[in-house]
């Protein structure tokens, strides 16, 4: 007899932001209090520049909008985090002196410039910060200086920013050009990973003290060296942890045991997310995965296999950004405000209702939608299913993409030496799946 647990659901919320604005970063400090810093879409009417902080004490059911002053207008606001309902920290990114790393004690109503944190020479640009108490913090941005001097900027704290330190043994980039991206930074403990242009993780078991630089099997954390490839990164402890990359619509899931210092690939089951990853506090090895308005979904066995989580029924459209979990219980996730997609009203914030630390039963959650025929196989792979056939992408199981057709159910492989492989089928609403087949 199989145990059904309860279900996992997304219930919608409304932020009070304006239309059109993004949930960028966010961050909760615990079950009640949740902090996001919005980004703005380019489609939203003038004057309306973004900007803003959402600060919810209740949850995510009601919440304070504050714009953020003080820094720069024309600069970029990324990182957030905060350490209370009062206190919180947020980098502002630009050029010069639009550059910083900025503190609030008062729920966002002021901010303070932390100037110690410089990010002032004509080729900095912050991106991160993370504190783990009022006091300890650390910020990243990209590489300055010149030379054997040329390095990532890094600063730690351990009075609040009061004054910050430079990171002496930050890692230089590689072939001295490289760069970070805003938010793309992950804490465990007292370990830090933080992504970069050219697919490798930076990473510190010792909150910044020292580093080591690790290639990924990514490309590109952010996609803005190579378009259309992006990755993101979540570890449960010190050392275990997956990886996830979208690689031109081609989703893909790697594990390692080492901090990053070498991935293995994994061929997973079930529908799963390229866009944002996260583990699950309190739990052995559940991590959640989404795609914005695609879909969400979450793992109970470190990504082997996957099952969707329900989206909120009064809300006809989905979007699932930026993820937040305090426990398989308490979930969170960013969305859009006032806006429709396809002519759908997604979320602005979405909260978990339910619990991810089990799957709706252990028999669906393992039970393939996909199947291919015939297999083995010696010319044409054909793909089934009960949900639309967009595209397929062959996989060989080193994790390399060997083959790949758009607008397609099947895919000629006669000219793949014989073996084992993977084929993936890419779904109308954006989710993947993957199965087995052997060509003969």
């Amino acid at each position: 007899m199989v145990a059904v647990a309860q279900a996992q659901t997304w219930v919608t919320k409304t932020t009070g932001a304006s239309s059109l604005h993004f949930v960028n970063s966010l961050k909760a400090v615990d079950a009640n209090t949740i902090w996001f810093n919005d980004a703005i879409s380019t489609t939203a009417p003038p004057p309306d520049t973004g900007r803003y902080i959402g600060l919810s004490t209740d949850g995510g059911n009601t919440w304070a909008n504050k714009l953020i002053t003080g820094p720069s207008p024309s600069a970029t606001i990324g990182d957030l985090h905060p350490v209370s309902a009062t206190t919180a920290w947020i980098v502002s990114s630009g050029s010069g002196s639009q550059n910083g790393i900025w503190k609030t004690t008062n729920a966002g109503a002021t901010w303070t410039k932390q100037t110690t944190a410089s990010f002032s020479t004509p080729i900095s640009f912050a991106n991160v910060v993370h504190f783990w108490d009022e006091n300890a913090g650390f910020c990243a941005g990209d590489p300055f200086g010149t030379g054997a001097n040329l390095k990532f900027e890094m600063y730690t704290t351990t009075n609040g920013g009061t004054t910050w330190s430079n990171v002496s043994t930050a890692p230089a980039p590689l072939n001295g050009a490289e760069f970070g991206y805003t938010g793309k930074i992950t804490v465990q403990g007292n370990n830090i990973w933080y992504g970069t242009d050219l697919g490798r993780v930076l990473y510190s078991p010792n909150r910044g003290a020292s580093w080591q630089a690790f290639q990924t099997p990514a490309v590109d954390f952010g996609g803005v060296t190579t378009v259309g490839f992006t990755a993101d990164v979540a570890f449960r402890d010190s050392t275990n942890g997956l990886l996830i990359s979208d690689e031109d619509g081609i989703s893909l899931l790697s594990s390692t045991t080492n901090s990053g210092a070498s991935w293995t690939p994994i061929i997973p089951n079930g529908p799963f997310y390229s866009s944002n990853i996260e583990y699950v506090p309190g739990t052995a090895n559940t991590y959640v995965s989404s795609g914005a308005d695609l879909g969400s979904s979450f793992s109970t066995d470190g990504g082997l296999n996957w099952t969707e989580i329900g989206s909120d029924p009064t809300t006809p459209g989905k979007y699932y950004g930026t993820l937040e979990f305090l426990s398989p219980t308490v979930g969170f996730a960013g969305g859009v405000s006032q806006a429709s997609i396809g002519g759908a009203t997604v979320p602005s914030f979405s909260v978990l209702s339910g619990s991810v630390s089990l799957a709706v039963s252990e028999s669906d959650a393992n039970k393939l939608k996909l199947s291919v025929f015939p297999n083995p196989v010696s010319e044409v792979l054909n793909l089934k299913s009960d949900k639309e056939i967009t595209g397929v992408t062959v996989i060989d199981l080193s994790g390399k993409i060997i083959k790949r057709e758009k607008g397609v159910s099947q895919i000629n492989v006669s000219n793949l030496a014989k073996g084992t492989y993977v084929v993936q089928a890419a779904y109308k609403n954006g989710s993947v799946e993957n199965t087995k087949f052997i060509k003969k």
